[in-house]
């Protein structure tokens, strides 16, 4: 070929790359502005209380320690009732149900006033984000691009349970960095390391058994067998030789307290929304865990990857505890990060509908029924963060359908507002003296509404369990592909692109 045949080639390629560059900037532009209206035009108002409420439960838990009471009784309302934005003209008790074993970051907090406090878990927090998100990007073996980069933060900036765990300053997302830190020094063969972080990961209990997926290797055997030892020993330390009985039977109490209420997001407790008989509540609850269980390791020992078995039993998770809330969703980061980078074709387009499903907070729809505009423009947000991660590939751009979804959802969801506790407690009411503080949990969720048995609220909480098991099965069908592309590549001689 020689040089004059070979220039309209040329240039045809110059305008090919300049013609998607500038379709980059300008979904990089969209996403950002999107951002920018979703967290400062349309933001609603929000709800009344401290900054951060949940971490007003381990702040008191701390104080309360720390004044050498009881953090898991109803004590614990002396040292809340103190917290700034706090309505004491009522009973709003938050009970505390951490592990022992993370009583001493919240003592050591509680020395700060609340709203230093309040700071610094922030920080932490902010940290635990960075952390999640581009510790998942290094597992995931993500090219290093700033496109991808960026595409991550958008993504991730605005996926509705990473939005949850910053605003309720809640410890899931902390927890999820910490599973996130176990699995890349575990890569790196530091598993001596990696057992504190996993130590880490088990101050929240219902999130931190997904390593078990990783239990493939003396190394991450030792690591997890020492964090272990050392959890152990906090608890002790915390509580006493019999605190992990106590606690035990403390989540066991609270969940019962929780059981029939709408922030409970798992087969059985939306069973029970729509209405179901016992025996087919505990039919739904035993056949979920079940099938999930099954599939779950039938496509985990057929996985290589081990950061990918990890993905999968993420996905397994809610289908399997019987305790999960919407900030626990945060760890589906992972195996929408690990689509977004693997998928190609017709599995890419699936990956890019269900990653996107799993960044809507469905009962929030419902919560916040003067947040729709907010949702909808985070939604496309993160549609279009997952067609960057995934390297502006056409298919990529299918997660776009679910604004529109949100929108249908949002005309009967609005009509169908979920109660927000404290504020939808009567004014002045307080619960009976001699009730336990999960007992009084749960009469505090039932005076406000939270237990009602409406269809709409229940199927607000399915669209988040079909969210989660569609980017499971993205995540599966990722892999077969990326099998099925390499056993290609080896016999075309081209060399195994390893993951």
């Amino acid at each position: 070929m020689n040089a004059s045949s070979s220039t309209p080639i040329v240039r045809s390629l110059q305008s090919t790359t300049a013609k998607n560059k500038r379709t980059t900037s300008f979904v990089i532009t969209c996403a950002l502005a999107l951002l920018l209206v979703g967290f400062f035009i349309v933001r609603p108002s929000g709800v009344s209380g401290p900054a951060m409420r949940d971490f007003e439960a381990f702040y008191a838990a701390g104080a309360t320690a720390n004044a050498g009471a009881d953090p898991y009784g109803r004590a614990i309302w002396q040292a809340e009732r103190a917290i700034p934005g706090v309505d004491t003209s009522h009973d709003e008790t938050l009970p505390f149900v951490g592990p022992p074993a993370e009583l001493p970051l919240w003592r050591a907090l509680a020395l700060l006033p609340f709203s230093v406090a309040g700071r610094v878990w922030g920080a932490m927090l902010a940290c635990t984000m960075l952390l999640t998100v581009f510790g998942t990007l290094a597992l995931i073996r993500a090219p290093e691009e700033a496109t991808i980069v960026l595409g991550a933060a958008i993504f991730a900036g605005s996926f509705g349970a990473l939005i949850s765990d910053v605003a309720l300053g809640q410890i899931a997302l902390f927890s999820t960095a910490a599973v996130v830190a176990t699995l890349l020094l575990l890569r790196s063969r530091a598993w001596p390391v990696a057992a504190l972080t996993s130590t880490l990961a088990a101050f929240q209990p219902n999130l931190c058994i997904v390593m078990i997926a990783r239990a493939t290797d003396l190394r991450a055997l030792a690591a997890f067998g020492c964090g272990a030892i050392v959890f152990f020993g906090l608890m002790i330390s915390a509580g006493g030789f019999d605190a992990l009985g106590h606690y035990v039977h403390l989540l066991g109490v609270h969940g019962e307290a929780e059981k029939h209420t709408v922030i409970q997001i798992t087969p059985a407790s939306v069973a029970l929304g729509f209405g179901a008989p016992d025996a087919v509540i505990a039919f739904v609850g035993y056949a979920s865990l079940l099938v999930a269980l099954v599939l779950g390791a039938l496509a985990i020992f057929r996985i290589r990857d081990p950061i990918a078995r990890v993905g999968i039993a993420v996905c397994v998770l809610p289908f399997v505890v019987p305790f999960f809330h919407e900030h626990d969703f945060v760890l589906l980061i992972l195996p929408a990060l690990y689509c977004a980078i693997h998928a190609r074709g017709s599995t890419l387009a699936f990956s890019a509908l269900a990653a996107t499903l799993c960044g809507v907070d469905w009962l929030g729809l419902g919560q916040r029924p003067n947040a729709e505009v907010q949702s909808v423009v985070l939604a496309t947000a993160c549609a279009l963060g997952f067609a960057l991660l995934a390297q502006m590939r056409r298919a990529a751009f299918a997660g776009l359908i679910v604004p529109l979804v949100v929108v249908a959802v949002s005309l009967f969801a609005r009509v169908h507002p979920v109660p927000i506790w404290p504020d939808a407690l009567p004014l002045h009411w307080q619960g009976p003296a001699n009730a336990s503080v999960s007992a009084l949990w749960g009469l505090e969720q039932r005076a406000a509404g939270l237990d009602t048995q409406d269809p709409v609220w229940a199927f607000l909480r399915l669209l988040s369990l079909v969210a989660d098991a569609l980017i499971g099965f993205a995540l599966y069908r990722c892999l077969l592909d990326v099998d099925v592309h390499e056993i290609v590549e080896r016999r075309e001689g081209i060399g195994v692109k390893a993951l």
